[in-house]
């Protein structure tokens, strides 16, 4: 009794590390300026005071204010807004951690109920630098919380730990949840019919297929309880959409290698996905085809990540409960089971003192004395913007001025990007024709925008006449145009030339 108490007590203790080294890992601050919860807690608040155009429209575009956008992770600017209120940016960060810690308890305890304690630490820690890519808040940390909640419990049902109803009335709920808070939410019936292939495989009663059967049926009719119904439903299949505009995040990993050959985290997924392969092989010549349904969604997970770098955290968070199940049956033996408990404990003494971690939550520090120069100011639009910095004025402007472009491709249509955003920033001809056509007054730019025609238009800026800066911070360059309503803000924040330093090779 002693020696089982004691072996729990170390192991929840060995798991308070790890979730509190997964928690100081992903505690980073929130640099409001280039994502898009600015923009989510703007959209909340909208919502919440009756205004629907944000759900259908383009609505915070001066450029294409009626294109057609279906809003499909709305009820994440709602949770978003209403936790802001509460808490404000510290509260989303603390919760948001919650979140992907609870995320991480799943997949674990998945991993050991198909194999045991050890195995399930081993492949946590194997997985630690892709849990921790992409700490930033974002809509799709709800997406990677409900594949591993659906996945916990579709295994509880399939082991007969989770009861009948239990089954049937949760995942459904789940669903709901999902298809108006993440564009991901087609897993959910995917993970549902993976497991009824499966159960057939391994010979399930009728009765509990017909169960599955019907959870199927229903968690995919549920799909069009979304303000766009049928339309809502269909938003995954923008995933094969040419929107205009490359975002790095939706690089294929061989791309971001050469590009980043620095960032051992590309490198590192190329391992892991190397490891999930073998495990798929070696479960395939030991189970034949009843391995083929994990063995499928190992696939799926595994091509997605090499396609975007986006999708190593679900990879991550997946790989934990389907490695296990690959090499479970190779555990057996007693001294293999205690090397891989002792590589488990290395590796995680590693993730905690080998991984720079600096713990912090809320935002960046002074990321937002831009927006406060500006309202404070008086500066006028309207204002030419990069992508990036979108929702940041989203979130502070909105109610005074409208924004050129922002962080969302599918609100504006594709020949925008590549036939107006661009090459204003590759052509002076087309900026001036681009200039008499807007009217620009301000120019509100991401500085560390990576583009190349970002870097030059910044550089032709500084050295242009009509425009002055008025304003540089760590996180953006502010330019007012000569001869505007903005000359009175010149006249008294111009900043001297000889304080930038230009370079022509970035």
């Amino acid at each position: 009794m002693f020696t089982t108490l004691r072996n729990q007590i170390l192991k929840v203790a060995l798991l308070s590390v790890f979730w509190g080294s997964l928690a100081s890992h992903l505690s980073v601050p929130i640099n409001l300026t280039a994502v898009d919860i600015g923009r989510h807690i703007k959209n909340g608040e909208l919502i919440l005071k009756g205004n629907s155009q944000v759900l259908y429209k383009n609505f915070y575009s001066f450029t294409y204010p009626d294109y057609p956008f279906i809003n499909h992770h709305w009820f994440f600017g709602v949770i978003s807004f209403v936790l802001f209120r509460v808490s404000g940016f510290e509260g989303l960060s603390v919760f948001y951690i919650f979140l992907l810690v609870l995320t991480f308890l799943l997949a674990f305890d998945s991993a050991r109920r198909y194999s045991n304690f050890n195995l399930g630490v081993f492949f946590s820690v194997a997985a630690f630098l892709l849990l921790i890519s992409r700490p930033e808040i974002r809509p799709e940390g709800f997406s990677v919380f409900f594949v591993a909640l659906d996945f916990w419990l579709l295994q509880g049902f399939y082991q007969r730990r989770i009861g009948d109803s239990m089954a049937l009335i949760t995942i459904p709920i789940i669903q709901v949840f999902w298809v108006n808070t993440h564009i991901f939410f087609f897993l959910g019936p995917v993970l549902i019919g993976l497991f009824l292939w499966q159960a057939k495989l391994t010979g399930e009663d009728k009765n509990r297929l017909r169960l599955l059967q019907r959870l199927l049926l229903i968690s995919v009719l549920v799909n069009l309880i979304n303000p766009s119904g049928f339309w809502g439903m269909l938003t995954p299949l923008n995933g094969f959409k040419k929107f205009g505009y490359e975002l790095a995040e939706n690089q294929s990993v061989f791309f971001m290698i050469h590009r980043f050959g620095d960032n051992i985290t590309y490198k590192y997924f190329v391992v892991a996905a190397l490891i999930m392969i073998l495990g798929m092989i070696i479960c395939l010549r030991r189970e034949g085809i009843k391995a083929l349904p994990m063995v499928v969604l190992g696939v799926f997970i595994t091509i997605a990540g090499f396609r975007a770098v986006r999708l190593f955290m679900p990879f991550g968070f997946l790989f934990i409960p389907l490695s296990a199940y690959y090499y479970a049956p190779y555990i057996k033996k007693a001294a293999v089971n205690f090397i891989l408990g002792l590589a488990g404990v290395v590796g995680m003494v590693l993730c905690v003192y080998l991984v720079p971690a600096q713990p912090h939550v809320g935002l960046s520090p002074k990321v937002n004395a831009s927006a406060d120069f500006f309202k404070q100011t008086g500066l006028k639009g309207p204002i030419f913007s990069n992508y990036d910095i979108g929702g940041y004025l989203i979130y502070h402007l909105s109610s005074q001025e409208k924004v050129f472009v922002d962080n969302r491709q599918e609100a504006f249509p594709p020949d925008f990007f590549q036939k107006v955003y661009i090459p204003m920033q590759e052509d002076a001809s087309v900026w001036s024709r681009s200039q008499v056509k807007y009217g620009f007054n301000v120019i509100y730019f991401y500085r560390h925008d990576l583009t190349p025609w970002g870097q030059d238009f910044m550089i032709a800026r500084v050295r242009d006449p009509q425009w002055a800066p008025v304003f540089v911070d760590d996180y953006v360059i502010i330019f007012a145009r000569r001869g505007s309503i903005n000359q009175g803000a010149i006249d008294r924040f111009e900043l001297p030339q000889n304080i930038f330093r230009v370079v022509d090779s970035i």
